[in-house]
């Protein structure tokens, strides 16, 4: 029996993924190339017609069987079979994002979150998202249970390539882009020693000018030193513009601060940067995920000397900050973000400022594999986790990005109360990937309890939900209840 491997996450999202023992196909090749400047390329005419097109964008036919021309069962054009969940080549096995008829997850090993195992024959899908008609996007839309969308697997994927992770769109077609809260700098940040108890702290965050933050919003605080921070804590209670209260589970880093700033806690913005006339080294708003030979565009800054393109990272201090070679010595007075960011290689960008972590670099080699025999991936290489996922699948189930200590955060929301945390600070945190597949799910939810899971929100008793893993079992990969 074939290992499946998740690097970290359990699965992933999109065409052309590798699978463990195979070499990953990124999707940003083949036909899926910009073609600007070549007069005589012959791929356009792979998809499209210019007079007898018979499908939106001149397609040559419908999106869906269009795309399984080349993804689906004994199809040429390439080894990642979507529509079974298989990949076809060398050494390949199931795709951890399952497939849109079939997948080939064995939904009943699922006892890490790390890793499951795979099936030799693939299994009839319990639940998929809907590509080619109408589905729901549970938790979309400003109330009720979800919003009602049509999916083709253009709503998700550029098919003319954009250098993001899984060519994903920056903001799925049918779906709202995020609007993170701007940073503002705060007067204090206190323990409160009132609310605190057990593995759950309590700050209580006052800032110098009004903010934009709402309860369950994730933020991170940086102080003056390294150990002032609170990466990726939860609003909890807002008490006016100015105040409101966060809280974190095992955290306790800071008892009282003054100065520094709060923001949304995300990872491609900064929090700040220094330099010393020969390095810069920058401060993220959460874990970076980077390493010493990669490299970095930067903008936004001001200092503009703080901007820099391809620039290869000399230095890690710490989970949050990074170095790279520089002359600049300025004092900054504007922070900047991380607009793109390429693989050691230089060979990949990201495009999408507000959505992905750079710990997935679209690396070219071959997949890290286990020697522990535990299936986790050896250090050393690239892991594919991409820590803010969630925030991407937010763009269509709006209102189900929670962060740390949601459980016990009341949103306001009459159906999402109270819910699970979803946005990721680190490797191995939750997030939607962690939990479930993209395309579709041989799961079953056949246990009492766990067939009875959306009676109350969907109506849909039994459902799968997409999740990888048997009866709710999702639970017992971190839990190990």
């Amino acid at each position: 029996m074939k290992r499946l491997a998740f690097l970290g996450v359990g699965s992933a999202i999109i065409l052309g993924l590798g699978v463990m023992g195979a070499s990953p196909a990124f999707a940003d090749n083949g036909p899926h190339v910009a073609t600007s400047g070549d007069m005589t390329v012959d791929r356009c005419a792979g998809c499209h017609r210019a007079h007898t097109a018979q499908d939106s964008y001149l397609l040559k036919t419908a999106q869906t069987s269009l795309c399984a021309s080349c993804h689906g069962a004994g199809a040429p054009g390439s080894t990642t079979d979507v529509i079974n969940g298989v990949s076809t080549a060398a050494g390949g096995g199931a795709l951890r994002a399952g497939g849109f008829t079939k997948a080939a997850i064995d939904t009943a090993s699922g006892v890490s979150k790390t890793s499951v195992f795979a099936l030799g024959t693939p299994a009839t899908t319990t639940s998929k998202h809907d590509v080619g008609a109408d589905g729901t996007a549970w938790g979309g839309g400003a109330t009720g249970s979800g919003t009602t969308m049509a999916l083709e697997c253009g709503s998700c994927h550029d098919p003319h390539g954009n250098g993001n992770w899984r060519i994903l769109r920056p903001v799925a077609e049918g779906g709202t882009a995020l609007t993170f809260p701007s940073p503002v700098s705060v007067t204090s940040v206190t323990k409160n020693a009132t609310l605190s108890s057990g593995t759950t702290y309590y700050y209580d965050v006052v800032t110098s000018a009004a903010n934009t933050f709402k309860v369950t919003n994730p933020v991170t605080f940086y102080g003056t030193t390294t150990a002032d921070a609170l990466i990726g804590a939860t609003v909890k209670v807002v008490t006016d513009t100015t105040h409101f209260t966060v809280s974190m589970r095992s955290v306790n880093v800071a008892v009282a601060a003054t100065g520094g700033s709060v923001g949304y806690a995300n990872p491609l913005a900064f929090a700040g940067a220094s330099g010393d006339g020969t390095t810069m080294t920058y401060k993220t708003w959460n874990v970076h995920g980077l390493a010493v030979g990669q490299k970095v565009t930067i903008t936004g800054f001001t200092p503009a000397g703080y901007n820099v393109t391809a620039a290869t990272i000399t230095a890690t201090p710490s989970t949050t900050t990074f170095s790279v070679a520089g002359t600049t010595n300025a004092a900054v007075t504007a922070s900047g973000s991380m607009s793109g960011i390429a693989d050691a290689l230089g060979t990949k960008v990201y495009t999408t400022a507000n959505y992905w972590q750079v710990d997935d670099h679209n690396y070219t080699g071959t997949n890290q594999t286990s020697t522990t025999g535990s299936g986790i991936a050896t250090a050393g290489g690239p892991t594919g986790f991409i820590a803010n996922v969630s925030q991407w699948c937010s763009t269509c189930h709006t209102r189900v990005l929670a962060g740390s200590g949601a459980w016990d955060v009341n949103s306001g929301d009459a159906m999402y109360t109270f819910e699970h945390r979803s946005n990721n600070g680190k490797e191995g945190s939750p997030n939607c990937i962690q939990c479930h597949v993209a395309h579709g799910t041989n799961a079953s939810a056949s246990g009492t309890y766990s067939s009875a899971v959306g009676t109350e929100i969907t109506g849909h008793a039994g459902d799968s939900f997409l999740l990888r893993v048997d009866n709710r079992g999702t639970c017992n990969m971190c839990h190990n209840l």
